[in-house]
């Protein structure tokens, strides 16, 4: 082992982030992983009547301030920007409503994207092969709806030298 290092970097995408007008493609706030290869995507959902956040999609990228809001995002060869694959095998994606009971209403297409997120609850989402920045795009179906995204980014880089700490 090298210099002092930790092995995974906590970061909010958004705490309760209010959904806009249907239609638009809303943006969480991008985070920078830290150098974390893969990580983990809690989504927490408290939806109202008739707001349901919908074509929910991972992004990732090299280039920081990647998307913007009401703008749907496109991959760039250059910058490594791409649609995160979203697998839904139980070792990859889970979810449970408030209850704790299961949530019935989850599609993950085959260009993964998440349909629609109908249920109040929480939804765990393991991401592989990422790049430095991670933001989250959806489509909201109406206003009054809350999401919040925390990111865990896992393995994070050793420092090079021993005396040396990481950035995270």
């Amino acid at each position: 082992m090298k210099g002092n290092m930790i092995k995974t970097r906590f970061a909010l995408l958004n705490n309760q982030a209010a959904t806009g007008a249907t239609g638009s493609d809303l943006i969480l706030n991008e985070i920078d992983t830290g150098g974390a290869k893969n990580g983990t995507l809690i989504l927490v959902i408290d939806n109202t009547a008739s707001s349901d956040q919908a074509n929910v999609e991972v992004w990732t990228s090299r280039a920081s301030n990647f998307a913007t809001a009401s703008t749907a995002l496109a991959a760039v060869a250059s910058d490594s920007t791409a649609r995160v694959k979203i697998t839904s095998d139980t070792s990859n994606f889970y979810s449970q409503d408030v209850l704790g009971g299961t949530n019935s209403d989850v599609t993950i297409s085959s260009t993964n994207v998440i349909s629609n997120l109908t249920e109040d609850g929480l939804y765990v989402l393991n991401l592989k092969n990422l790049a430095r920045y991670v933001n989250v795009q959806y489509d909201s179906d109406g206003t009054g709806s809350k999401i919040a995204a925390i990111f865990i980014g896992h393995d994070v880089p050793e420092a090079p030298w021993a005396t040396e700490r990481t950035a995270y």
